[in-house]
């Protein structure tokens, strides 16, 4: 059992175009699966959806080769993250992440319910830019490390109702349409099986399919705006340490009032991420995300980490009143979330460690 990819060639031709000067990783690997719902709808959402994704790899300052992006041809066994992560594993895919859904009928509309899944597979990656370690020294010079990984393995996302054009527009079994121009002109053509991608935008794309060059616009599929593809794309971006980038997705993520505490958490904690990565404190975010759920493990770590992170960094600046602050702010926060994690965890004791040596 395989999965076959009707963009063949355009996958090569990107993944080549962002080889250049990134020989020590291999690139991230990107499933889209095949969506759940009526046809020839849920498959053009889907495709709409995988179009949205291509422009998440536009950034060239990332420590990997570059991207494949996989268009599943097979249905997946069930709608659940377990079927996704076996289909993942399949030697013909060996996906990364994969963002998946179903597309249904909600009254006189149509529903998709996104989800988000990153597999194990990260893991088993050369270079994994978004584990944050941390290597600071006790009081007789040895080194005393720390090591952070990502929270989150499933997400699930709102529903989204699909607004009426997009539903008239994907009712044509011919696909999505070709256009002469980018943002007005006529119809020259419908996306053909092998494609080729020449200029990205956030709301176009320059392409060649079926023997035509124009453009294949890229519009809203929802009502409203999608916590779904601004978070999934926030996910690649940080998978491949694209800092700005994952803090501009995670930035738009966080605009929504009504953002489901989970996703909410976990938006702040990669944007921090992204921050510290960059040399910045992401302390803030960290800060509002424990605040959030003060029984969130994932938050408290951050938190933590970043509080020892500041330490490190003032303990050679002479700032000796916010250095005692921070170091307060630590044991505050050892004191507070020292529940969340064993007796015998190896990582707190090492933060208890560091801040003893401290006082």
């Amino acid at each position: 059992m395989a999965i076959k990819s009707y963009l063949t060639k355009f996958l090569f031709l990107f993944y080549c175009l962002l080889w250049a000067g990134f020989a020590m990783a291999e690139p991230l690997r990107l499933l889209v699966p095949k969506f759940f719902g009526p046809e020839p709808l849920s498959q053009h959402v889907r495709t709409t959806i995988y179009f949205e994704m291509v422009n998440a790899f536009k950034a060239v300052d990332t420590p990997d080769k570059g991207a494949w992006i996989l268009y599943g041809q097979e249905k997946l066994k069930h709608q659940n993250h377990n079927s996704v992560l076996a289909a993942a594993k399949w030697p013909s895919v060996r996906a990364d992440l994969a963002i998946w859904g179903q597309v249904r009928q909600y009254d006189d509309g149509v529903v998709l319910q996104p989800y988000l899944t990153v597999t194990s597979l990260i893991k088993k990656r050369q270079i994994r830019p978004e584990l944050w370690t941390l290597t600071l020294k006790d009081n007789e010079g040895r080194p005393i490390r720390f090591e952070l990984d990502i929270p989150g393995q499933f997400y699930q996302f709102e529903p989204l109702l699909l607004n009426t054009e997009t539903i008239l527009a994907f009712e044509n079994p011919q696909g999505m349409p070709i256009y002469s121009g980018r943002k007005s002109g006529a119809i020259i053509g419908h996306l053909g099986e092998v494609i080729r991608v020449y200029e990205l935008y956030d709301d176009a794309q320059l392409i060649a399919t079926n023997g035509i060059k124009g453009w294949l616009r890229i519009k809203p599929i929802g009502q409203t705006k999608s916590e779904a593809i601004n978070f999934s794309k926030g996910m690649v971006r940080l998978l491949r340490g694209d800092w700005r980038g994952t803090q501009r997705s995670f930035t738009e993520v966080l605009k929504n009032h009504n953002l489901p505490q989970k996703l909410r958490i976990h938006a702040l904690i990669y944007t921090g991420l992204a921050k510290e990565k960059s040399g910045v404190s992401g302390m803030n975010e960290f800060s509002n995300a424990y605040d959030i759920n003060r029984l969130d493990k994932a938050a408290a770590a951050y938190l933590l980490m970043s509080q020892a992170a500041e330490i490190s960094r003032l303990q050679h600046s002479g700032m000796q009143s916010q250095l005692q602050k921070t170091h307060d702010n630590l044991q505050s926060t050892l004191k507070s979330a020292k529940n969340l994690f064993a007796k015998d965890d190896p990582w707190l004791a090492k933060m208890r460690l560091l801040l003893k040596q401290n006082q």
